[in-house]
């Protein structure tokens, strides 16, 4: 069967209308509903990324919470050492008892006092300070500070002098036994946890 050229044109007519439809069709039907897609696509993933974060977060504050929470028990333990209530009681017991391993005689002890802490700036401890007297061999003085201090990280010693210790009523002295003086700094729970036990 033969075209008419006049059959020909209407039907290239037609089939350029047809494919314009279509076109027009897949352009304002499937490509809008595409780019609504896309759209939709982008938000889920920064919705998921954002769920993300969140799970995180989450993780991250439940982390802190336990870290805050050890903090705050490890503190607790600290406080329960720091020196509270009587403070000469407190300190004489803490240094009497602690000197028994040593061999380093201390017969005084000073008053105690009381004052705002110098020791670490804005920290939120009083601080009580007493002087002790006494004498010993080089190697146990300096064993008893670097101990005392090990011991009690709450407490520094200060202002250490050594000098030839001085004669007894006997007029007689150890040349190689030393006297000093010493400033023991103790930080004071304020609020005590528990009874403080100096051992």
């Amino acid at each position: 069967m033969k075209l008419t050229p006049e059959k020909r044109n209407q039907l290239i007519a037609v089939g350029g209308v047809t494919a314009g439809l279509i076109a027009a069709l897949w352009y304002y039907g499937v490509g809008a509903q595409e780019t609504r897609l896309r759209a939709i696509q982008q938000k889920l993933t920064e919705s998921e990324d954002q769920r993300q974060k969140i799970i995180a977060a989450g993780k991250s504050a439940a982390l802190v919470e336990e870290q805050l929470e050890a903090g705050s028990a490890k503190l607790a333990e600290h406080q329960k050492e720091m020196a509270s209530g009587d403070l000469y009681s407190w300190m004489y017991a803490a240094i009497k008892t602690f000197k028994a391993g040593y061999r380093v005689d201390i017969p005084q002890i000073s008053t105690v006092e009381l004052t705002d802490n110098n020791l670490i700036y804005k920290f939120p401890y009083k601080q009580a300070k007493t002087a002790i007297n006494g004498t010993g061999l080089w190697p146990d003085i300096g064993k008893f500070v670097a101990d005392f201090e090990n011991r009690y990280p709450h407490i520094r010693i200060e202002n250490l002098v050594l000098e030839p210790a001085v004669a007894g009523p006997d007029k007689s002295a150890d040349k190689e036994r030393l006297g000093f003086r010493m400033d023991i700094i103790a930080l004071v729970n304020s609020a005590p946890v528990a009874a403080a036990d100096p051992k």
